[in-house]
């Protein structure tokens, strides 16, 4: 008796729904049916959901992204962490530059008020969150981070608004060039 043979699509989106972003070297070919972003040495495979596709109907599918129990703060945390390694605003944000997590956790302290110290520990948690969520790339062991393969599928016309709200964030530490 023979095994029903599996389309290697169907299996590829079914492993990036399930298993997060899965990157893979430039040079294999990419499996039918996903979106991609390339940082040069990498593909990162990404499931393509129809235009206007709503959180409803991606839960319904068993496909919602990751709940953030703080989604205001992890809003905070990607935006600061794009402020550092956003580096051209004038170009796209992927793949951006890979920056220090202190630089980010530096420019998240300036947004916000209270305990700094335990500022900085719940954007650390967060961080680790995005970067679950594919939002960003964080590097633990070499104490980077940048933006995630998912920052590759926003559409530049949607671009506008989040540029001119990076410009007034607090300036990255020095060291950290943030374009203008």
């Amino acid at each position: 008796m023979t095994e029903p043979s599996v389309d290697a699509g169907v299996l590829a989106r079914a492993r990036a729904r399930v298993l997060r972003a899965a990157s893979q070297p430039v040079s294999e070919p990419t499996p039918a049916g996903l979106n991609t972003a390339s940082d040069g040495e990498r593909l990162w495979l990404l499931p393509a959901w129809p235009d206007g596709a709503t959180p409803a109907l991606l839960d319904e599918y068993d496909t919602a992204p990751m709940p953030m129990d703080r989604s205001g703060q992890a809003r905070r945390v990607l935006a600061a962490a794009l402020r550092c390694c956003w580096t051209r605003l004038d170009d796209a944000p992927w793949p951006g530059e890979a920056v220090p997590v202190p630089a980010v956790l530096e420019v998240y302290g300036g947004m916000s008020r209270g305990d700094a110290e335990l500022a900085r520990r719940w954007a650390t948690g967060e961080l680790r969150r995005l970067s679950d969520t594919d939002w960003l790339l964080l590097d633990e062991s070499a104490g980077v981070v940048r933006p995630g393969p998912r920052v590759a599928l926003w559409h530049d016309d949607t671009l506008g608004p989040l540029r001119d709200l990076l410009r007034r964030l607090p300036e990255p530490p020095q060291g950290v060039i943030a374009g203008e």
